[in-house]
């Protein structure tokens, strides 16, 4: 089975998505899907100071192919936990996805704590954006190991500077999985298999600011054996959420 790990849906405009420049929406990533070989992805909504889960969870209500992972803004009174009970409980989303670049906190401050403990108590899994300030690696480290029930997934594992960093810090924290979307160079996907393990790393697209056209070339040239390269392209995750 193969699995991506992220693609959004919702609207893209601006500069960033010139070449996209519309909204996003449930039969184009099927048809994504279909076209680069793919059973499932987990799908978040586009990035926003207050996400939109609700029009997420409606468009893919009863697919079977296109899995939910709220993406909720900790920022707030209740720190995110309404937000996410709601969507796994009117939406059926899989996971919870935390974006602190985006809004403004340290991913290993208190910020963040209650939606995790929400996460843990509803056995979900969390995908975490790094790379840059408030989410380094270390510091979706030391996150991971205050929710060590939590399997938290290091999306970009730390891309660009700080993936050796990332490396590091899943060797001590052993519920931490490498993702590999923006990764461009595939001696990184190569190291993070022979260092942390295959069974520690996952493919994702980050789609529509990556693409699975060329992410997938990255794997290929990483030239992993069959079984490690089915474990990240799928095997994972599908152990993960149970598939």
């Amino acid at each position: 089975m193969r699995i991506d790990c992220e693609v959004h849906m919702g609207e893209f405009r601006g500069e960033l998505y010139s070449w996209l420049d519309r909204k996003i929406g449930k039969s184009e990533l099927e048809a994504l899907l279909d076209e680069h070989g793919f059973d499932m992805a987990l799908v978040m909504p586009s990035v926003a100071m207050f996400p939109d889960n609700a029009s997420m969870g409606a468009a893919i209500r009863g697919s079977s192919r296109l899995l939910g992972f709220a993406m909720v803004n900790p920022c707030v009174e209740d720190g995110g936990v309404a937000e996410l009970e709601r969507a796994v409980g009117e939406w059926d989303a899989k996971g919870l996805k935390l974006v602190p670049l985006r809004h403004g906190y340290e991913a290993d401050g208190s910020v963040p704590n209650r939606v995790m403990a929400c996460a843990e108590r509803l056995g979900l899994p969390v995908s975490v954006h790094s790379g840059a300030h408030y989410c380094l690696p270390w510091q979706i480290g030391a996150l991971a190991a205050r929710f060590p029930a939590v399997s938290v997934i290091m999306d970009h594992m730390g891309w660009r500077y700080y993936v050796e960093g990332a490396l590091d810090v899943a060797l001590s924290t052993p519920n931490i999985y490498l993702e590999t979307a923006m990764v461009s160079m595939p001696g990184y996907i190569r190291l993070a298999v022979d260092k942390v393990g295959a069974d520690r790393v996952i493919y994702g697209s980050d789609y529509p600011t990556g693409h699975p056209a060329s992410m997938l070339e990255v794997i290929k040239a990483a030239k992993l054996d069959d079984e490690a390269e089915s474990l990240v392209l799928g095997g994972n995750l599908a152990r993960l959420l149970n598939i």
